[in-house]
C-alpha cells in the first residue's frame, strides 16, 4: 500500500507521485488546512481498464493548480499594485507640500534680505549725518574760539590803550616840567622808532589816532600797530 499527497480544499492537485522537497512549504496565498486535515492518505492498487484515468486526473489536476495559483498570485500582485498606488499617492502628496512650504521660505528670505538692505542704507544714511553734525560741530567750535581770541585781543588792547595813553600823558607832564623830553623838542608830537620803545613807554598796542601811531609799526594795516 502506497501513500499519496492529499491536498486540502483550494489547494493546487499535485501530479501523481509527486514528493514535496525538504525546504517546501505551501503557497500562503493557500487557504489554510482544516486542522484534522490528513497530507498523506493511504491508497490501494487499482486494477482494471481505469489506469489510463490516473495521469489524466494528475495532468487535469496540475493544470488547475497552476490556474488557481496564476490566479492567487494576479490577485496578490493586483494588491501590492494598490498598495504601490496609494504609497505613491501619499508621497506625491507630501511632495507637494514640501514643495509649496519650501516657496514660503523663499520668499520669507528674499523679504528679510530686503529689509536687511533697507536696515544697512538707514544705517549708512544716519553714519552720514551723523559725521556731518561732527564736522558742523567742529567748525562752530572753531568759530567760537576764533571769536573768543578775538575779544581777548580786544580787551588786552582797549586796557593797554588805556594804560598806554596814562603813560602818554605822564611822559608829556614829565616833559613839559622837565623840559627833556622828545615830546617836548618836537614840538608835543609823540614819536616811537620802534614798538620796543613803544612797548617800553606802555603804548603799544597803538592804533590809528593814538599819539605815537606810524605807519612803520602797523605792518599788516589793519589800524594797530605793535600789536
Amino acid at each position: 500500500m502506497s501513500q499519496r499527497f492529499n491536498p486540502p480544499p483550494g489547494w493546487p492537485i499535485p501530479p501523481k507521485g509527486w514528493q514535496p522537497p525538504a525546504d517546501w512549504s505551501p503557497d500562503p496565498a493557500w487557504p489554510a488546512a482544516p486542522d484534522d486535515w490528513e497530507l498523506w492518505v493511504d491508497v490501494e492498487p487499482r486494477t482494471g481498464g481505469r489506469r489510463w484515468l490516473t495521469p489524466a486526473v494528475g495532468a487535469g489536476a496540475l493544470v488547475l493548480g497552476l490556474i488557481l495559483g496564476g490566479v492567487g498570485a494576479a490577485s496578490s500582485a493586483s494588491s501590492q499594485a494598490q498598495e504601490d498606488r496609494a504609497a505613491i499617492a501619499a508621497l506625491t502628496g507630501e511632495k507637494s507640500d514640501l514643495t509649496q512650504d519650501r516657496d514660503e521660505l523663499d520668499a520669507d528670505l528674499a523679504e528679510a534680505r530686503d529689509d536687511l538692505t533697507a536696515a544697512k542704507k538707514q544705517v549708512a544714511d544716519a553714519a552720514a549725518q551723523v559725521a556731518a553734525l561732527d564736522q558742523r560741530t567742529a567748525d562752530l567750535d572753531a568759530r567760537e574760539a576764533a571769536v573768543r581770541s578775538a575779544s581777548s585781543r580786544s580787551s588786552s588792547g582797549s586796557s593797554g590803550s588805556s594804560s598806554g595813553s596814562s603813560g602818554r600823558s605822564a611822559a608829556a607832564a614829565s616833559g613839559s616840567s622837565g623840559g627833556g623830553s622828545s615830546a617836548a623838542s618836537s614840538g608835543g608830537s609823540v614819536y616811537y622808532k620802534n614798538c620796543t620803545e613803544a612797548r617800553a613807554a606802555g603804548a603799544a598796542p597803538v592804533r590809528v589816532g593814538d599819539p605815537g601811531y606810524a605807519s612803520h609799526l602797523d605792518r599788516d594795516n589793519d589800524g594797530v600797530g605793535c600789536e
